[in-house]
């Protein structure tokens, strides 16, 4: 080998044994971080899931209930309007026939069975298109807190390799 070769290859050993070293000095305390981190993502996780458990309690006894939050905009004026048909053919029935009461109450009832079509034509559209209309506010936070556990298992997967990265420095 000539003095040359020496020289640089001397001169690249020590510029590795210093960054070597200086990596060595600063692991613990990133090690430490990324295990601080890595817990906390984990209780973060462990509070998302009871929150989304707590969510699909909630919706369950809404519905149960007849509560409209289990129920969407969309479908609550489906269901007006099944009712309004329901009270209209109810008049209908009670008016004297081909009374002007009575044709104006099946004149009522064409309009609100229109009426009904266009809410279901709707909520068809809006429940393919993902809408918020054709979402009820729990289901809402259902699907909130699922984006949240998701969320919190990618953190906890970038945490452990991070983690990971700075054990091998």
């Amino acid at each position: 080998m000539t003095s040359t070769s020496r020289i640089s290859l001397s001169a690249v050993a020590a510029a590795f044994a210093f960054i070597a070293a200086s990596a060595i000095a600063q692991t613990p305390a990133a090690v430490a971080n990324d295990k601080a981190q890595l817990s906390s993502d984990k209780a973060s996780l462990q509070r998302d899931k009871a929150q989304l458990k707590a969510d699909k309690k909630k919706l369950k006894t809404d519905k149960k209930s007849g509560n409209l939050n289990a129920e969407s905009k969309d479908s609550t004026q489906v269901y007006e309007d099944k009712q309004a048909i329901k009270g209209e053919k109810r008049n209908i029935s009670a008016d004297k026939r081909a009374s002007p009461q009575q044709k104006a109450d099946k004149a009522s009832l064409k309009q609100q069975k229109r009426d009904l079509k266009a809410h279901q034509a709707k909520l068809k559209a809006d429940k393919a298109s993902g809408k918020m209309a054709a979402e009820s506010k729990d289901s809402q936070r259902i699907e909130e807190s699922k984006r949240d556990v998701k969320a919190d298992k990618t953190a906890i997967a970038a945490d452990r390799t991070k983690l990971h990265n700075d054990k091998i420095k």
